[in-house]
């Protein structure tokens, strides 16, 4: 089975860094398309949004521990490079009114991206162009999922295989136009998952923000997840 975490933000690197190191030193750590071993769990480590404190503190633990991550990257808040300080861009990663972004020093750069996605330790995924709700009646879903696509291909040179849905929110139309570009396809979901397709298409993930312990990888915790996978499973979603 694979259990795929979703990250947003590091609130406690030394809790962090402990949660990785027991997680790689008794666990598989894959990336979509890496092969499931049969005789154990393995973790796929998602994070949302590609804020800037993921190159800050989450990519010197990857190197550290030599594991792969993936990064979803909301295509329209990145910018080229900055002048602005470290202290500032930590500390400027809110969000704002009507769920849309405003300080683009909170991501990271294309430049930063760039150096990650090179490093063979990250994969990019796209987190669509401007990170909306994509079930909106009206929304462009060409731009939203082919066009942030080809704009990080262009970028960065490499294929990008795998679509993280903005808020876990879909719907079969959506769910559709996304398949027809990406191989891999993630969401919210609060379940374990058979492999990187499952029965639909769809790669469930576990909020893992205030989950940087190890009972959350529990047989308890573990038997709940399983128990949502089935259910999700028999519901299609």
């Amino acid at each position: 089975m694979l259990l795929v975490l979703m990250f947003h933000h590091i609130y406690e690197v030394d809790t962090f860094q402990s949660y990785i190191n027991y997680i790689s030193d008794h666990y598989p750590v894959l990336t979509p398309g890496d092969t499931l071993p049969s005789d154990k769990l393995s973790i796929c480590l998602t994070f949302d949004d590609a804020y800037f404190d993921f190159y800050h503190f989450v990519f010197p633990i990857l190197q550290k521990r030599n594991i792969r991550a993936v990064l979803g990257v909301p295509v329209k808040f990145i910018s080229d490079k900055t002048k602005i300080d470290i202290k500032k861009r930590l500390n400027s990663f809110k969000l704002v009114k009507n769920d849309m972004y405003i300080k683009k020093e909170s991501f990271c750069t294309w430049q930063e991206i760039k150096e990650m996605a090179q490093s063979g330790l990250v994969k990019i995924a796209s987190h669509s162009l401007s990170h909306q709700d994509l079930t909106i009646e009206g929304t462009d879903l060409e731009d939203e999922v082919l066009g942030s696509k080809k704009i990080i291909q262009q970028r960065l040179s490499q294929e990008v295989d795998t679509f993280i849905y903005p808020y876990g929110r879909v719907n079969r139309k959506v769910h559709s136009v996304a398949k027809r570009y990406y191989k891999y396809l993630m969401r919210i979901g609060s379940a374990l998952n058979k492999d990187w397709h499952n029965s639909n298409n769809m790669i469930y993930r576990v909020n893992g923000d205030h989950l940087i312990n190890k009972k959350s990888l529990n047989r308890v915790a573990l038997f709940k997840y399983y128990l949502k996978y089935l259910l999700n499973t028999i519901r299609g979603k």
